[in-house]
């Protein structure tokens, strides 16, 4: 993969992979990932004729790591979004996100309409859809509760050799790479400080607010065999996007849909992010073995 760059905004450095030429692709990774998440679809995109961005978000990856809590607000970190493709001269390019990264996806097609071009989101569904879980679904996060506990969180994580930490990811993703990066100085508490910032019990007690709708083109797609979101977080977002939307359903993918499907991530972004308009896209769910 390219060579990172570093570019400082909004008082931190975030480090990002800048490749191929043409209309503008932004790439977001989630917890505890990095740009490298996207290392099938850079490549496959730069081909297809579009420029890549992949920053490692503020918190991961080789990007700058503030320990406060209030460093990771969603705002602010599509501050840091907003603020890269400025500096990069990058007006209205298309979004894609996966975990973490597609809550700020969704954050930054419903706050920046004009600034948005095609939208696409991995595994999560729009916040519309999470602020009003399931017991199903929040059986399977869990885990978003453990994570609230500043120190007492990251002892228990570290403790026998990362066993819990091993044990709550399983053997999906990057698993090993994820151990060696959260060793990092610093990265255990900026990665658990997304959900402390971000999905804390105090936040459920307040009213929810009303989301703007997302008028850009969208592409959900979700993993069938994925253990940490229900399907209905993508089957709902539908009524909050009142542009096109598409629905896949990825019958072999778990969690990490860039890293179980990479081939067939890569063509739906190629055939959707290549759509002109609405005509392209659909209403109905669609099934990919």
């Amino acid at each position: 993969m390219t060579e990172k760059k570093t570019v400082r905004v909004n008082d931190v450095d975030i480090a990002y992979v800048d490749e191929g030429e043409g209309d503008p692709v932004i790439l977001l990774h989630g917890y505890p990932d990095s740009s490298y998440l996207w290392r099938h679809q850079i490549p496959a995109l730069a081909e297809g004729g579009f420029r890549v961005i992949a920053p490692d978000l503020r918190g991961f990856g080789d990007s700058s790591k503030p320990q406060e809590v209030e460093a990771y607000g969603m705002q602010t970190i599509v501050n840091d979004v907003v603020a890269l493709t400025t500096r990069l001269g990058i007006r209205r390019p298309h979004v894609v996100g996966h975990d973490w990264g597609a809550a700020i996806a969704w954050m930054y097609a419903f706050l920046m309409p004009r600034r948005i071009d095609h939208l696409a989101v991995l595994s999560v569904g729009h916040p519309g859809v999470f602020a009003r879980p399931s017991i199903e679904q929040r059986a399977a996060s869990w885990y978003m509760l453990l994570y609230q506990f500043p120190g007492i969180s990251e002892e228990l994580l570290r403790r026998n050799g990362w066993r819990l930490f091993k044990e709550i990811m399983g053997r999906d993703g990057d698993h090993d790479r994820y151990l060696r990066d959260m060793a990092r100085p610093g990265a255990l508490t900026a990665g658990l400080n997304w959900y402390r910032a971000n999905r804390s019990p105090e936040a459920e007690l307040r009213p929810a607010r009303p989301f703007p709708p997302v008028l850009a083109p969208t592409l959900g797609i979700w993993g069938a065999g994925d253990q940490a979101l229900r399907e209905e977080g993508m089957l709902g977002s539908a009524k909050f996007v009142k542009g096109p939307w598409r629905y896949e359903r990825v019958e072999e993918a778990g969690h990490w849909i860039p890293l179980d499907a990479p081939d067939v991530v890569s063509k739906l972004l190629l055939g959707f992010l290549g759509t002109e308009d609405s005509a392209q896209a659909e209403r109905r769910p669609r099934r990919r073995l």
